[in-house]
């Protein structure tokens, strides 16, 4: 039981600071670095959230034993939040390498097939 709650716990933290990174980006950035990101490390540090709130996601106790949907869940949310971050960085900002769009699909696909897959 005390293992239960300390992987919830330890995933809910997790949670809570991706979407905390995806949010107010500004406000976790000050308590760890005492700064806020400029240029680049907008886009980064959001990355960062996405991937924090898909660990969290995929580490949440399954209540089926042997069940790979956690990491399904966990997966799906890292590849929907990394092709939406990626497809609003191309429309909203000026930072667009030549991958980026290609990038984008592939998280797109990759998504869908998860969804597939799952359902």
């Amino acid at each position: 039981m005390l293992q239960k709650s300390v992987i919830m716990t330890a995933a809910w933290l997790e949670i809570v600071t991706g979407s905390a990174m995806l949010t107010v980006l500004d406000f976790p950035c000050r308590l760890l670095f005492a700064g806020t990101p400029e240029g680049i490390g907008k886009p980064l540090g959001r990355w960062a959230g996405v991937a924090l709130l898909a660990l969290g996601v995929a580490c949440l106790p399954s209540t089926a034993a042997g069940s790979r949907g956690s990491a399904v869940q966990g997966l799906f949310t890292y590849n929907v939040g990394v092709a939406i971050l990626l497809a609003w960085v191309g429309v909203a900002t000026t930072l667009r390498g030549v991958l980026l769009w290609p990038t984008v699909i592939l998280h797109a696909v990759i998504a869908a097939a998860l969804l597939a897959v799952s359902l």
